[in-house]
């Protein structure tokens, strides 16, 4: 039996975190919004340790608790590019009122190639995604038919391409090229808002095709 996928939804852009429970009390992270440290050591399942936080892109909202997450877990952070405050949008947050994201220190910096992993008894595949923004990943499970999308693919919808280091043509790419040629039955966990799945984005998702 696939363990139950936990999903948190928090901050001032209600940015999604999700907690993926591996094998032999290991559980990984997806993104770390702004509450996400405190719920998660709350609801952490009793013997559960977090070994991994896997980063989808350094935007604020996705990264406000990475270095709470870190200090309180010890979890090893990976993530498309180091840490750097470009990436972070920070001038865009607190023009809009929102703090800054405390820095932190990425653990892993992938190459600009896909790349698989086992992490957490998990076998992972981080996909490249650039549009959204320029270090964008999607980090897909294929045995348990789920992939965690970020910003890119939302259902319905898809990432700004307006911020610093958007591009509208490298994410049209990316999403037909890594995500929608996936299993149609695959799960989507998206950034923001509800799951949907890569069927239903290829058939009613008035973005994809654009």
């Amino acid at each position: 039996m696939v363990p139950e996928l936990m999903h948190y939804s928090g901050g001032a852009l209600e940015c999604n975190g999700y907690l993926v429970p591996g094998m032999q009390g290991a559980c990984v992270a997806i993104d770390a919004p702004d509450g996400f440290s405190a719920w998660l050591l709350k609801h952490l399942p009793e013997g559960m340790r977090l070994t991994h936080l896997l980063l989808t892109h350094q935007h604020f909202d996705h990264i406000q608790d990475a270095a709470a997450l870190k200090r309180s877990t010890g979890c090893t952070i990976i993530s498309g590019a180091a840490y750097t405050p470009n990436l972070t949008l920070a001038q865009n947050a607190q023009a809009w009122g929102i703090p800054a994201p405390p820095p932190f220190v990425t653990d892993s910096v992938l190459s600009t190639q896909d790349e698989s992993f086992n992490l957490a008894g998990i076998g992972w595949q981080a996909l490249h995604v650039p549009g959204h923004s320029p270090d964008s990943l999607a980090w897909y499970a294929p045995e348990r038919g789920e992939i965690f999308t970020g910003d890119a693919l939302f259902a319905g919808s898809v990432g700004r391409t307006d911020f610093a280091g958007g591009n509208a043509r490298q994410l049209s790419e990316s999403i037909k090229n890594k995500i929608l040629t996936l299993d149609p039955h695959t799960l989507v966990h998206p950034g923001h808002g509800p799951g949907t799945n890569v069927g239903e984005e290829l058939l009613n998702n008035p973005f994809v095709h654009l």
